[in-house]
C-alpha cells in the first residue's frame, strides 16, 4: 500500500484483507415489486432469516393502495356523445367516500360542450373493504407469511381475501352503459389487491432496511444520504457474510425490477435534441471496506456522536412518558414497561462502550435536556408520595453514567 493511500484513505468494495474498523454500506432503494414467495425463496437461499424480509401489509392497507392502479387510467375516447360537440376523452378517477375503507370509481369526461371546454364525472361503482363474517383477513395474511418459515403452518387459500372487497354500482338502480368496462375495472382492482397484499415492494424495503442495518450494529453515516457505518466488533468480521448476503438479496430485487440499462440506440440525443437518459438506477446495497486511519475515524466518530446523542435523548423522552403514565393500580403493566426500558438502556450503554473501544473515546452528553429533566423530576415528586421504590428505579434508569 502506498504512503498516499495510508495517509489519505479510501474505500474499496467487498471483503478486504487489511485491518478495518468496520464497513461502509451504501444503499439505494428505487421502485419495484416482487412476490413475497420469490423474495423469501431468495432470502432463504442466502441463509437469511425472517427478520431480513419485510412483513406483509395488513389487508386493509393493501386495499387502500390497490385502488391507485385505476387512478387516471385512460379508457377509449368516444367519437360522439349526446350533449357534446365532438370527441370526448375519458379517464378513470378514484375518490374516497370513507378514507381507507370506501371509494368511488368514476369516469371523468372532457371535451367541448355548447362550444366551450367542459368536464363532467360519471360515477360507476363503489368499492369498499368489508370482510364477511367469519373471514379474518389479518389472520389469513399472518398465516400465509408464517407458512414460508414454519413447515407446520398450512398455507391458506388467498382467494378468500377477495371476499373482503365489496363492489356495487354507485346507485342501486343504476344502468351501466358499458358492462365490459365495469368488469375489467373491477377485475383489475381485485387482482391488484391480492398482489399488493402478497408482495414486497420498494416502499416496504425502504422502511425495513434501517432496522436491518441497526440489527447489525449499524449507524447512519452522513445521516439521511443512504450511507451507514457497520462496525466490526470482531477480528474476523463475523457480521460481514450476513451483510453481503443481504446486499445480494437487494441486488436480486433490483435486477428483477430494473428497467433496461442497455443503450438501445447509437444516438446520444433523443428526438427532441436532448441527451437520452438511458441509464436506469436500481435497488442495491453496496458493502465497502473502510480503511482504518485517523481522518476516517474522525468522520465516523462525529456521526456516531450525533446518532447516539439522538438515541439517548429519545430513550430519556420515552422514560419520561412512561413515568407520566404511572398508575399504582396497574403495577404489573408498569413493571413490564420498566423492564423493557432497562434492557434498552443496557443495549444502549453496551453500544456506546463497544463503539468507544472501536473508534476511540466518544464525547456524548448523557444528562437529559433541561426541559426533560424538569418534567421528570416533577413527576418523580408526585410518584414518590405513592412509591419510593418506583421513584428510585425511574431515577436509576434515567442515569446513563452509572
Amino acid at each position: 500500500m502506498s504512503e498516499t493511500n495510508e495517509s489519505e484513505g479510501f474505500v474499496i468494495e467487498g471483503n478486504i484483507n487489511v485491518a478495518v474498523k468496520g464497513h461502509l454500506a451504501l444503499y439505494s432503494i428505487v421502485g419495484g415489486r416482487m412476490d413475497y414467495s420469490e423474495y423469501v425463496t431468495q432470502a432463504q437461499a442466502l441463509e437469511l432469516g425472517e427478520n431480513y424480509v419485510p412483513n406483509l401489509r395488513k389487508p386493509q392497507d393493501a386495499f387502500a393502495k390497490s385502488k391507485d392502479v385505476l387512478q387516471n387510467t385512460a379508457v377509449p375516447t368516444l367519437d360522439t356523445l349526446e350533449g357534446w360537440d365532438g370527441p370526448v376523452q375519458r379517464k378513470v378517477i378514484v375518490k374516497p367516500l370513507k378514507k381507507g375503507n370506501e371509494y368511488a370509481v368514476s369516469i371523468e369526461l372532457s371535451g367541448r360542450s355548447r362550444g366551450r371546454r367542459h368536464k363532467s364525472v360519471q360515477n360507476l361503482f363503489r368499492i369498499s373493504f368489508d370482510p364477511p363474517e367469519g373471514v379474518n383477513p389479518n389472520t389469513i395474511i399472518g398465516q400465509y407469511q408464517r407458512s414460508f418459515w414454519d413447515e407446520e403452518v398450512e398455507r391458506p387459500d388467498m382467494a378468500l381475501l377477495r371476499q373482503c372487497i365489496t363492489m356495487e354500482t354507485y346507485w342501486e338502480d343504476q344502468v351501466i352503459d358499458d358492462p365490459q368496462l365495469l368488469v375489467r375495472l373491477q377485475t383489475t382492482i381485485l387482482d391488484e389487491f391480492i398482489n399488493m397484499a402478497t408482495s414486497i415492494d420498494s416502499t416496504m424495503l425502504r422502511n425495513d432496511i434501517r432496522s436491518v442495518l441497526m440489527s447489525l450494529g449499524g449507524l447512519p453515516f452522513k445521516s439521511g444520504s443512504g450511507a451507514w457505518f457497520i462496525p466490526s466488533y470482531t477480528e474476523n468480521h463475523e457480521h460481514l457474510q450476513t451483510l453481503e448476503n443481504y446486499a445480494a438479496l437487494l441486488t436480486y430485487f433490483g435486477n428483477r425490477n430494473a428497467l433496461s440499462g442497455s443503450r438501445g440506440s447509437e444516438s446520444w440525443y433523443d428526438a427532441n435534441g436532448a441527451p437520452r437518459k438511458w441509464y436506469r438506477q436500481r435497488s442495491n446495497l453496496r458493502v465497502m471496506g473502510y480503511i482504518d486511519n485517523e481522518r476516517q475515524l474522525g468522520y465516523i466518530r462525529d456521526d456516531i456522536q450525533n446518532a447516539l446523542s439522538l438515541e439517548i435523548a429519545e430513550f430519556q423522552e420515552k422514560l419520561l412518558n412512561v413515568a407520566k403514565d404511572f398508575n399504582a393500580d396497574k403495577v404489573k403493566k408498569f413493571d413490564d414497561k420498566l423492564n423493557a426500558l432497562a434492557t434498552e438502556k443496557s443495549d444502549l450503554k453496551d453500544r456506546l462502550s463497544n463503539l468507544s473501544a472501536l473508534v476511540g473515546d466518544i464525547d456524548i452528553p448523557v444528562a437529559p435536556f433541561a426541559d426533560i429533566s424538569e418534567q421528570f423530576e416533577g413527576r418523580l415528586d408526585v410518584i414518590g408520595e405513592e412509591s419510593d421504590t418506583v421513584t428510585a428505579r425511574l431515577r436509576g434508569l434515567m442515569s446513563l453514567d452509572d
